[in-house]
């Protein structure tokens, strides 16, 4: 008996000094490929205990310890915002300038229908003394959102993203740009560039940097003195500049070589070890396939339907010509197409699951990070057809990589895509490279899950990580890169110039005189 009470009393003991940390975790881009990458933290952090507040896209139940503010329908009103009437014009995407305005442009409106959502009204309406002992933001977009650091009186900021690591990242640490080997995310340039080429990358950089600073983010200034009305915040430049730790979607092992501070930790492929499980129905079709099957998935936020009709018929025939082979086609199939025994057409795939599959030969992709990592870390060779965004710098690093061809989204039609698949289903070098990478990108000391969460608590456990935080933070760019100390230089140099040069005139002057007389 007494042997009891000491166990329940020492139970006792540990609950009472166990503090549930409390995290709001805003997600601020709809896409369901980063609801997707972001929940894999969310529910590890769960499970480790932690109470969670989370502004989400995606329908979710709310239980004890972890509460979902659901945007309604969002996709919807970003459909409509978006709507042409049509299957979308992705040839302004090729060209990067192009490409880069429009991503901004896209992250532009998907703000103005956030700051009207019920989500984010409901989130304002928690007293300002709760207590969140860190916020988790998804900085790829939504900057007016940090306002909620003012809000909720300063919490620890850590900023996430499944964009890999997006241009603008060094905003939020102190990375430095090398455009003379580092390929902007919307080219299509790799790490050995020719001078033209150095040229053109380094204007894509500072087009980039100026369009968001000037353009941009003004409208994200405005946008949060609204949504915080009576709030008296820093301007949002200055806020992200607090992110404590940055968590980004990429891996050595797959993205072009960059100098990053110890605050920014690479956390590629986190999403991939997630459960999924594969129909039976699927397990069945791969199984009778012959030669094996070709995953055809254009992911979450890109349809095949986009494609057009004519070039979805063609390539059903291509599908139907090649029997030996089983295609798993990720389709709506609005059109009603009749499918031969050697397709099956679905709505939604397993991705991951199916690319674990031995008998999964190809992936035909519309070259999101995701897919890429997925298909890398499984070791099966890509297709890649780009629309928009980083889509065009993914696709070619798998070209570099000797395990993927690239075909531009504008030249898709069954002959592209045939050439293609025979050249990859036919040399062997494709799928042992793809291995090759496959091991490089698996052995790690820890997971890529494991690995940002041990940062996420370190963090919490801290109150911040203050000693990994940049000097740059509090310095002005001029004194960064010392052009302070460069324009004193000049001046004294310009200085002793003017100086000798006013008193060397003269005595040359008369010299000259007096041997002419």
């Amino acid at each position: 008996m007494t042997l009891r009470w000491i166990s329940v009393a020492f139970v006792a003991q540990i609950i009472c000094n166990v503090r549930a940390e409390n995290i709001l975790f805003l997600q601020t881009t709809p896409s369901k490929s980063h609801h997707i990458w972001n929940k894999q933290i969310i529910e590890r952090l769960y499970e480790n205990g932690h109470n969670l507040t989370i502004l989400s896209f995606e329908k979710e139940t709310s239980v004890p310890g972890k509460t979902f503010l659901v945007m309604e329908q969002f996709y919807e009103k970003m459909m409509a915002a978006f709507s042409d009437g049509g299957t979308g014009d992705f040839s302004s995407y090729e060209n990067t300038f192009g490409n880069i305005m429009n991503v901004y442009q896209f992250y532009t409106v998907a703000s103005q229908l956030l700051e009207h959502e019920e989500a984010i009204k409901q989130l304002i309406a928690y007293p300002r003394a709760f207590r969140f002992d860190l916020v988790i933001h998804d900085f790829t977009m939504g900057q007016f959102m940090l306002g909620f650091l003012e809000y909720f009186n300063n919490p620890p900021l850590i900023s996430v993203s499944p964009y890999n690591i997006p241009s603008y990242t060094q905003y939020l640490a102190d990375i430095p740009l090398y455009t003379t080997y580092l390929p902007h995310p919307s080219s299509s340039f790799d790490a050995k560039m020719n001078f033209v080429e150095r040229v053109k990358n380094t204007i894509f950089w500072w087009f980039d940097m100026l369009y968001r600073q000037q353009v941009y983010m003004p409208k994200e200034q405005e946008r949060m003195k609204r949504v915080f009305e009576g709030t008296n915040l820093p301007h949002v430049k200055l806020l992200e500049r607090r992110s404590e730790l940055v968590l980004v979607n990429s891996d050595p092992a797959l993205d072009f070589y960059q100098l990053l501070p110890p605050n920014v930790i690479q956390v590629g492929g986190l999403h991939i070890k997630r459960t999924e499980e594969m129909p039976s129905m699927m397990q069945q079709f791969i199984a009778r396939s012959n030669k094996g099957v070709v995953l055809f998935s254009f992911g979450t936020n890109v349809q095949s339907e986009m494609l057009g009709p004519e070039v979805n018929r063609q390539l059903l025939e291509l599908f139907r010509s090649m029997p030996d082979y089983g295609f798993i086609w990720k389709h709506a199939n609005a059109d009603k197409l009749v499918m031969p025994p050697n397709v099956l057409m679905t709505p939604w795939v397993p991705q991951s699951a199916v690319l674990a599959n031995s008998r999964t030969k190809l992936l035909i992709s519309h070259g999101g990070l995701l897919s890429l990592q997925e298909a890398a870390w499984h070791g099966v060779p890509v297709i890649g057809v780009p629309f928009f965004a980083d889509q065009f710098s993914n696709v070619r690093r798998l070209e570099l990589a000797g395990i993927g061809i690239g075909i531009p989204s504008t030249e898709m039609n069954a002959d592209t895509l045939k050439e293609a698949m025979d050249k990859i289903l036919t040399d062997g070098s494709y799928r042992t490279r793809g291995k090759e990478l496959s091991y490089v990108f698996r052995t790690q000391p820890e997971t890529p899950l494991e690995r940002a969460i041990f940062w996420i608590e370190k963090a919490i456990a801290n109150k911040g990580l203050r000693y990994l935080r940049s000097p740059t933070r509090n310095m002005a760019p001029y004194q960064v890169y010392g052009l302070d100390m460069v324009a004193v230089v000049l001046l004294i140099v310009l200085g002793y110039y003017l100086i000798f040069k006013r008193h060397s005139k003269p005595a040359g002057g008369t010299e000259t005189k007096s041997k002419t007389e």
